[in-house]
């Protein structure tokens, strides 16, 4: 049985999608700023809450542009690039419930839009890892 080629695995795929995931996650850090200048500032309740709706859009976002981008790809890097974000997911659920279980014996409070890019490092940390799209 061969194995299937492992060089050039081209994931993100192009300009176009790291240009896009870019811009989300400027979106994405620059909202939290905005949510936390403006409750400084006394901005109205309800601009608050309209700029709290703006991290969970871009990560909405930016899971339909990867599928997409996933979708595109051939059976192989289909495979191989599931099986690594399951892994991330995975890792960056473990490492979330365990940190929030021991805040109740004296870790410091996260907050929980934290998973989001603890899940996007954990699949670059896990990407050059896992090479093979079998167990």
């Amino acid at each position: 049985m061969t194995e299937a080629p492992t060089e050039n695995l081209g994931w993100p795929g192009g300009w176009k999608y790291t240009v896009g995931a870019i811009l989300l996650w400027a979106i994405f850090l620059s909202s939290l700023v905005a949510i936390q200048l403006g409750r400084q500032q006394g901005w109205p309740a309800l601009a608050l809450w309209v700029l709290a709706l703006v991290p969970a859009t871009t990560v909405a976002v930016q899971f339909v542009i990867a599928y997409r981008l996933i979708a595109g790809q051939d059976e192989f890097v289909r495979a191989l690039t599931t099986k690594r974000m399951i892994i991330a997911a995975g890792l960056a659920i473990t490492i979330a419930t365990a940190w929030s279980v021991a805040e109740l014996v004296g870790l410091p409070h996260l907050p929980a839009w934290i998973i989001y890019p603890l899940f996007w490092g954990l699949l670059g940390v896990v990407t050059p890892l896992v090479r093979r799209s079998i167990p």
